[in-house]
């Protein structure tokens, strides 16, 4: 998986970097800063910055929507969120971390 910085010429135009993510009741988780993507250039997962001083978390790209307002709403809270595996500064996601996600967020 690649990080949105790298080879962009293939990926859909839909951004989602700097938009707010929000749990159902839009209560404020965080904001987007990458998108991590597979190898045939769909996002997978977004990387959501949880605020100031804190760390950065994937969350599942297919599970939320693009509201009206902006926002990618997710079906999780920020509690769920927080207890994600954290993303490093590289933000890629190897096969262990993804395997991890996926419990963690019951995608498996």
């Amino acid at each position: 998986m690649t990080n949105d910085d790298t080879n962009t010429a293939d990926r859909p135009t839909f951004g989602y970097r700097g938009h707010d993510v929000v749990d159902p009741s839009h209560r404020l988780i965080g904001t987007i800063s990458d998108v991590v993507y597979d190898s045939g250039g769909d996002p997978q997962w977004a990387v959501v910055d949880l605020g100031l001083l804190r760390s950065s978390h994937f969350v599942p790209i297919a599970a939320g929507y693009m509201s009206e307002a902006g926002e990618f709403v997710v079906p999780y809270d920020k509690r769920v969120v927080k207890n994600a595996p954290k993303a490093d500064r590289s933000h890629l996601v190897d096969s262990s971390t993804s395997q991890q996600l996926q419990r963690h967020y019951e995608l498996i």
